[in-house]
């Protein structure tokens, strides 16, 4: 079938919204979703820019998608046409990870959400020039038609507004994730968000679900606007990092030189995640949930991790198993407990290198894309 997406040609080349062939002979375990809405992630604008994978482009790229299911593979039983649907990663749903629903940490995870094709090698889309990479995510939700892993789907009411929910299959997701499952902050415990877009409002947010939130919540960015939103959603101390000329000193200055029990870091920046090290208190834990530079390394003091007993920890899509954790924060945003659609920019699907401009300058915290 033809649909409208976005295409990225080459590696660092505009998003282009044109006409693509989708690949409805689905799989046994696909669905074809219809897409409502897809969130932008910056996971999205930073593989679109990757030169490391050999014959990643052209790819279309998209992982936080809102539909309406169409169509089925022969081995799907976890949904059905006409049902609405939050798209988040894939999985195996068979080895060990998956039966303890640590489902992020799946051993096909890689390739079931990196592959960009399916898994006989396959895509599900192309033009007149040839195959195009999918699958991102199990879904490559940047066209409006979109074959998708069936492990990828959520269902939610019919009544839900699929364009205000489409970021809860990633950036929301984990954000809250990282701050609920991860870090699991105490009442006397002092914590710390670096870099509050999406994903660190997000982990804010989540503190908003805990009985007693902790005693002191620090955040740091360098948009002086993201530090006064991140008050209005129970911050209580701020740190831009642009002025002051050592950050270790300063998150040591705001925790009375005990240090912080826990920190989440949404930069990727190995420079960053030294200085948050440093400031963790014992038995503190610094949680990594941003990616930059794919290859970058983090630097630690072998003797100080040791004494202090620290933990230095990845975390993937919030460790999360979404069938049951996005419908906590479905619930959650009804009840009005946790507002993240606050943050939502939405943007029509043909001006997304609009929206991404927006995103990568600050001037909007979520971006999500409408298909007509």
């Amino acid at each position: 079938m033809i649909t409208d997406a976005l295409l990225v040609q080459s590696a660092g080349a505009p998003f282009i919204y044109q006409k693509i062939n989708v690949d409805d002979n689905l799989c046994s375990d696909e669905v074809l979703v219809e897409m409502k809405a897809t969130g932008v992630c910056h996971t999205d604008l930073n593989f679109s820019k990757e030169r490391t994978i050999p014959g990643l482009f052209p790819a279309i790229f998209g992982h936080e998608g809102a539909g309406v299911i169409v169509k089925l593979g022969s081995n799907v039983s976890n949904t059905t046409p006409g049902d609405h649907v939050i798209l988040t990663y894939s999985c195996c749903g068979e080895c060990k990870y998956c039966v303890r629903q640590e489902t992020s940490y799946c051993y096909d995870f890689e390739n079931d959400n990196f592959g960009f094709q399916r898994h006989d090698g396959s895509k599900a889309y192309s033009t007149k020039e040839g195959p195009v990479s999918s699958h991102f995510f199990g879904q490559s939700s940047f066209s409006k038609y979109a074959v998708v892993k069936a492990r990828s789907v959520v269902k939610v009411g019919k009544d839900l507004p699929l364009a205000s929910l489409a970021p809860l299959g990633c950036g929301i997701m984990t954000g809250a994730g990282a701050m609920l499952n991860v870090v699991k902050p105490h009442p006397e415990s002092i914590v710390c968000i670096v870099g509050v877009g999406a994903v660190g409002l997000a982990a804010l947010m989540a503190l908003k679900l805990l009985p007693s939130p902790p005693k002191k919540i620090i955040v740091v960015d360098v948009v002086p606007e993201r530090l006064d939103l991140a008050k209005k959603y129970g911050a209580t101390d701020f740190i831009n990092s642009q002025q002051v000329d050592n950050l270790k000193a300063a998150l040591m200055s705001v925790s009375d030189e005990k240090g912080i029990d826990g920190t989440i870091d949404t930069t990727g920046r190995a420079e960053v995640v030294g200085s948050l090290l440093e400031a963790t208190a014992k038995r503190g834990i610094v949680v990594q949930v941003g990616v930059g530079v794919l290859t970058a390394e983090a630097p630690f003091c072998i003797f100080h991790h040791v004494n202090a007993g620290r933990q230095y920890v990845g975390c993937a899509m919030g460790t999360c198993y979404p069938q049951e954790f996005i419908p906590m924060l479905v619930e959650a945003w009804r009840e009005g407990k946790f507002p993240f659609t606050d943050l939502i920019a939405k943007y029509p699907a043909e001006d997304m290198n609009t929206a991404a401009k927006n995103v990568l300058s600050g001037k909007v915290i979520k971006a999500v894309l409408v298909w007509r």
